[in-house]
C-alpha cells in the first residue's frame, strides 16, 4: 500500500507536540490527513459516508475527518473548549465508550477510533456498541500504540519505566511529572487510565465483539510490524491499525498477528 506522508514531519509535529495545545492538533491533524489516503486506498471513501469519531479529545484528527466526510460527528467523554471555538462548526456529542452509545442501530457507516481503547477499562464495551452502531456495510477504523512499544508512544507518560513494572513505572513517573498518580488505572481522572494492550489480544477483542480485520497494519509505515510475530510486533510497531468490518458469517478469517 503506497505511503504518501511524511514520517519525519510527524516526528517534528511529535517532538513539539507539547508546546501547546494547538500544536497538538496540528500533529493530530497531519496523523489524520495521512489516515485518509491509507483509507482512501483500502476503498474507504469519506465523503460518502456518515462517519462517527470516538475520543475526539482536543479535536486534530476531527478538523480532518470532518472536512471530508458526508457527515462528520465527533464524541468523547469530556467536551475540548476547542469545540465552541475554532472548531465550533463541527458536531461534537457526548458519549462515554464504557456504556450504551446514545446512537440507534445502523447509525453510522464508518467509525474512526484512534488512541482511545488502552484508556478504557472495558473495551469490550466500546467495540461491541461500535458494532451495534455500525452498518452491515460499514467499517471502522480502530488504533492504539501497543504499550509494550519502544516508540516514544509506548507506555505514555511512564516510559521508560513501565518496563519495569506498574509499581515502579509509577513511582518513577510521579517523581519526574511532580504528579500524584496512583496506578495505571486512574492515570488521566475523569478522562480515563492507562491498560496495557497487546497488538495480538485487541485483535482477539473485535473478533469477539462481531468484527473480523480487513487489514491490520503499522500506521505511515512502510514496513507493517504490526504483522509480526509478538514480541516483536509489540516492541516495534509504534502505532497499530486495523481496518475492521463487521463479521455477517461467511466473512474471511481475521488475519491475526500470532
Amino acid at each position: 500500500m503506497a505511503r504518501v506522508c511524511s514520517f519525519p514531519k510527524l516526528i517534528r509535529l511529535g517532538l513539539g507536540r507539547r508546546r501547546s495545545a494547538e500544536a497538538y492538533r496540528a500533529m493530530q491533524s497531519h496523523i489524520a490527513e495521512c489516515t485518509i489516503d491509507e483509507l482512501s486506498a483500502h476503498g474507504v471513501d469519506l465523503p460518502q459516508l456518515r462517519v462517527l469519531e470516538l475520543g475526539a479529545g482536543r479535536g486534530g484528527y476531527s478538523r480532518a475527518l470532518a472536512s471530508k466526510a458526508r457527515s462528520f460527528l465527533a464524541s468523547d467523554i469530556v467536551r475540548d473548549p476547542i469545540f465552541d471555538g475554532d472548531n465550533s462548526d463541527i458536531r461534537w456529542e457526548r458519549v462515554d465508550v464504557q456504556s450504551r452509545f446514545p446512537f440507534g442501530n445502523d447509525s453510522f457507516d464508518f467509525i474512526y477510533c484512534s488512541s482511545l481503547i488502552e484508556h478504557v477499562r472495558d473495551p469490550s464495551n466500546l467495540l461491541s456498541e461500535a458494532r451495534r452502531v455500525l452498518t452491515q456495510q460499514g467499517s471502522m477504523l480502530l488504533s492504539f500504540p501497543p504499550f509494550w512499544s519502544l516508540s516514544m508512544v509506548g507506555g505514555h507518560t511512564f516510559k521508560p519505566f513501565h518496563f519495569l513494572g506498574e509499581r515502579v513505572a509509577v513511582s518513577m513517573s510521579n517523581a519526574l511529572h511532580h504528579e500524584n498518580i496512583e496506578d495505571y488505572a486512574h492515570a488521566y481522572g475523569e478522562k480515563g487510565g492507562l491498560f496495557p494492550l497487546t497488538i495480538g489480544g485487541v485483535a482477539l477483542l473485535a473478533k469477539s465483539a462481531g468484527f473480523y480485520a480487513e487489514d491490520i497494519y503499522t500506521r505511515m509505515s512502510r514496513i507493517n510490524t504490526a504483522r509480526w510475530s509478538w514480541p516483536l510486533a509489540d516492541l516495534l510497531t509504534w502505532h497499530v491499525c486495523y481496518l475492521l468490518k463487521p463479521d455477517q458469517g461467511g466473512s474471511p478469517e481475521s488475519r491475526l498477528p500470532s
